[in-house]
């Protein structure tokens, strides 16, 4: 994946991006796969290396996100085709 570059709000985070999290062995990149509000916090869906699980992150909560991930998601204003 995309090395981990930015720093953003959960909050403008989109599925597509890829952001850091650290799941106790150091800070990893994991793919966005969904993300929904529901009471007061988002549940983000994320993918990587085989695995897919879930976390619930306060409005707000700061994240990694990476520059590239960018163009890969629905927020991107590059009109582009998955290869």
């Amino acid at each position: 994946m995309t090395e981990v570059t930015g720093n953003d709000r959960i909050d403008d985070v989109t599925a597509g991006d890829v952001i850091a999290v650290d799941r106790g062995a150091g800070e990893q990149p994991y793919k966005v796969v969904f993300k929904d509000f529901a009471e007061g916090r988002y549940v983000v869906t994320l993918e990587g290396e085989g695995e897919t699980f879930q976390l619930s992150l306060a409005c707000g909560t700061s994240v990694k996100r990476s520059l590239a991930a960018k163009w890969e998601s629905v927020q991107s204003t590059t009109p582009h085709s998955p290869s």
